[in-house]
């Protein structure tokens, strides 16, 4: 039967090497972590914006309808006209924004994926340090 001798400093190096392995993957963890849930307030953020310009768009459109409406009453062509060219773009303007935020969140979305498939990657190599 062979003894082995552990030197205490090469236990205790070992030992505190691990624990600063873990701290490590600790910490970018938790980076992130706070990467993911700064994506997530910043959509947050993007969607309020697109949302009120869409709002604003809208109320912009019917003001114009209004004056339109008031301006027109003699039910001339021109008149037509030019409410269907008004509600074209209000139209055109709504797909534009509905097609941006689309582009945006599915961005997002796949950033997020990223970050979280990293985050899952740095778990498992936590979970693989000795805890000895």
């Amino acid at each position: 039967m062979k003894i082995v001798r552990l030197n205490f400093e090469e236990f205790y190096h070992g030992k505190n090497r691990n624990e600063q392995e873990r701290a490590t993957y600790n910490r970018l963890i938790l980076e992130k972590e706070n990467s993911v849930d700064d994506l997530s307030h910043d959509q947050r953020k993007i969607e309020d914006s697109l949302h009120n310009l869409n709002e604003e768009l809208h109320r912009g459109y019917r003001s114009l309808a209004m004056i339109l409406e008031k301006d027109h009453q003699d039910g001339s062509s021109e008149r037509y006209r030019m409410i269907q060219k008004n509600e074209d773009q209000e139209h055109f303007f709504k797909r534009q924004l509905q097609e941006i935020e689309n582009q945006l969140l599915e961005g997002y979305h796949d950033q997020r994926k990223k970050i979280e498939k990293e985050t899952e990657q740095l778990y498992k190599k936590r979970s693989e340090i000795p805890w000895d």
